[in-house]
């Protein structure tokens, strides 16, 4: 290996991130201090460091805080806020294995939608499509065109109802949500401290497991790979299949059909409970309640103005749901958890598309009712996976045609054994 390995990697990284294909990725560019990092990094290895990751570039969504810098969250409203004094918890692990993080990306204001549009910093088109601006898919909107585009190898971001699943699958790449407390949030703004979680964006499910090491709170079990006659699927055939594209319903059939070819028993199954999630958050949700409520202080300062309206509006639903309403709407969680629970006792996992349509043009979501119906079915699939505390993980459809991603998901705290089968799941499909 080269003497300079790591100065290179980083400088081609910076390179890439010049392109005119990256615009709007960064809201934050590190180049200096990455460099900086880099020539240290060259100067371990030859010292025969042991860092598993040195001198590997990585970003971090605007929503972590990174120490000098105020934490915008892809927002005007906190540019002027006070730098923040140290780094996320998640940050100091990345960079104590070696990686060395290049800048902060673009995302969805406060993290408040699956489409990814950005009116402050600008949008990242999607690389899938050439030739046009179609959305990346969000709130991890420069994560994943930062992944996208060969920037990064991989990506941190955070995940409430989607936003690490969702801008994976638009733009063809594997996205892991883990369990929500796996994790640690320490210094990472919020949106909704329910549902909140911390996860990676990568080229595949293999890579996403090697960076869940890295950031999660505790060691897993050696993760051995997992015999596809061990693996027992179950294709959820209700709600999340509703008003699903011709296009990413063939490419999803397709690839079920290649992974039961491959060995892998699927299961058709329903579960009832979903068909309730519109009811359950119907006088309440987790995110517009928590947010309304850390966003307070700004709403009654008269700052409606620097916000995107858009994100406003989700927010400022939040200040009319009662205490009742969302205390009806933790118990009604509770209680649909552990229903689904029963219900797929003896699956290792269930499956079903993760986005219902192909990411639509920038242009087409100009219009307000058409961006808040797109950006309802872009959560709708993604979102079950966070309202019941489970893990989950996007990995692409094979094909040649758009980018279409499907889900796998397990219960609370079966990331590593979610992993593992994804990791079998993505081979089989590789390989078909």
């Amino acid at each position: 290996m080269s003497a300079h390995a790591s100065r290179a990697a980083i400088d081609a990284a910076l390179i890439r991130a010049d392109w005119p294909e990256a615009e709007s990725v960064f809201t934050l560019r590190l180049d200096k201090e990455a460099r900086a990092f880099a020539e240290a990094a060259d100067a371990r290895r030859a010292a025969r460091s042991r860092a598993p990751f040195l001198g590997v570039p990585i970003t971090v969504k605007d929503n972590f805080d990174l120490m000098g810098h105020p934490t915008t969250a892809g927002s005007r409203l906190l540019a002027d806020a006070p730098p923040a004094r140290r780094d996320a918890a998640v940050l100091e692990r990345l960079r104590r294995a070696g990686f060395i993080i290049i800048g902060r990306t673009n995302m969805t204001e406060f993290a408040f939608s699956g489409i990814g549009l950005n009116p402050h910093y600008g949008t990242p088109a999607n690389p899938a499509f050439t030739g046009e601006r179609r959305i990346p898919g969000g709130s991890s909107s420069g994560a994943a065109v930062s992944v996208a585009l060969g920037i990064v190898p991989a990506a941190i971001g955070t995940d409430t109802g989607g936003s690490i699943r969702i801008p994976a699958a638009l733009c063809g790449l594997s996205g892991f949500k883990p369990t929500t407390n796996t994790v640690t949030r320490a210094g990472v703004l919020p949106l909704s401290t329910t549902l909140d979680t911390v996860g990676v964006i990568a080229q595949s499910a293999a890579d996403c497991a090697a960076l869940f090491d890295v950031i999660r709170d505790r060691p897993g079990p050696p993760r051995l790979p997992v015999p596809v006659q061990r693996i027992r699927l179950g294709l959820v055939c209700n709600y999340v299949m509703d008003g699903i594209e011709t296009a990413v319903a063939d490419a999803f059939a397709d690839a079920v059909e290649r992974i039961e070819a491959g060995g892998i028993a699927v299961e058709r199954i329903v579960l009832p409970e979903l068909d309730g999630i519109p009811a359950m958050m119907r006088e309440a949700t987790f995110a517009s309640a928590e947010s309304a409520a850390w966003h307070a202080p700004y709403l009654a300062a008269g700052r409606d103005d620097a916000y995107d309206p858009r994100v406003l509006t989700r927010i400022r639903a939040g200040e009319t749901m009662t205490a009742p309403a969302y205390v009806a709407l933790v118990a009604a969680r509770a209680a649909a958890i552990e229903t689904i629970s029963a219900q797929v006792a003896g699956l290792d996992a269930l499956l079903w598309p993760t986005v219902p349509f192909i990411a639509p043009t920038i242009a087409a979501l100009a219009d307000d009712a058409a961006y808040h119906a797109a950006n309802l079915l872009a959560l709708r699939n993604s979102t079950v996976a966070n309202l019941f505390d489970g893990c989950a993980i996007s990995i692409p459809c094979p094909g040649d045609g758009p980018p279409v991603g499907l889900t796998l998901a397990a219960l609370s705290g079966r990331d590593d054994q979610l992993l593992g089968i994804s990791i079998t799941v993505q081979t089989v499909l590789k390989g078909a």
